[in-house]
């Protein structure tokens, strides 16, 4: 995106040299407009396909291809790890918005407020250009440790695209299971909103093994089967 920062005065930078400014006015406006010709705008629609399972508002960036959030076996950043473990979509934005290969980032909410609950759709939409031109996102599983949903390194589509996300596990906190563990938002009786260090865990991120039953989780009220999130991507025209 070109960035035309304002001065003091409230100006714009070009316009401090006068008649030098006037001079470049025509290549500025031209490259503008070549880059108004490569930048896509898509709407992105999320739905929650648990039946039990609130998730966070999901967070979603454009990128270029060699950026990647989330692949198995690899570590979860900070930024991802705050998210999983206790909902911290704020620091999964601030660290994307760092990272030079990404070019765009929002979050899909609801209009009334987090959680995204099971069946509930949200849509944002983000921008693309000619050299990110791949989508990731990812949303807390909120009953759970460490888990989220999310799709990594999807190509921006023609037209749409509509595909499904699966349950991942960070790899950096215990299953618990346990109440005293989870975020509170989980059932209402969830106690926590910090990471702890005592339930490390120093893995990888996996597929979620799913709700066991060995704490207060109850398998057949927060557990899944199969995609926990459902993607549709539609070119804005």
């Amino acid at each position: 995106m070109v960035w035309i920062l304002p001065d003091s005065d409230g100006g714009s930078i070009r316009a401090r040299n006068g008649s030098q400014a006037d001079d470049a006015e025509p290549a500025e406006e031209e490259a503008e407009v070549a880059e108004a010709e490569t930048e896509r705008t898509y709407q992105v629609t999320v739905t929650n396909l648990t039946e039990g399972q609130p998730m966070t508002p999901f967070v979603a960036a454009t990128h270029q291809s060699g950026f990647s959030l989330f692949d198995r076996d690899q570590s979860a950043s900070n930024g991802l790890q705050q998210l999983a473990e206790n909902g911290g979509v704020p620091v999964l934005v601030e660290e994307l918005l760092a990272n030079h290969s990404v070019a765009d980032v929002q979050v899909a909410a609801p209009a009334a407020g987090p959680p995204v609950h099971p069946g509930e759709s949200v849509t944002v939409e983000v921008t693309a250009n000619a050299e990110a031109r791949w989508i990731t996102l990812a949303g807390m599983l909120i009953s759970t440790n460490d888990g989220f949903g999310g799709v990594s390194n999807v190509k921006v589509p023609a037209d749409t695209k509509t595909l499904f996300g699966y349950a991942y596990d960070a790899g950096t906190e215990t299953n618990t299971e346990s109440y005293a563990d989870l975020v509170p938002p989980c059932d209402g009786l969830g106690q926590t909103g910090e990471t702890n260090p005592a339930l490390a865990e120093n893995a990888t991120i996996h597929r979620h093994p799913g709700i066991s039953g060995i704490a207060d989780l109850d398998p057949a009220v927060h557990g899944w089967s199969g995609a926990v999130i459902m993607v549709e991507i539609t070119l804005v025209p």
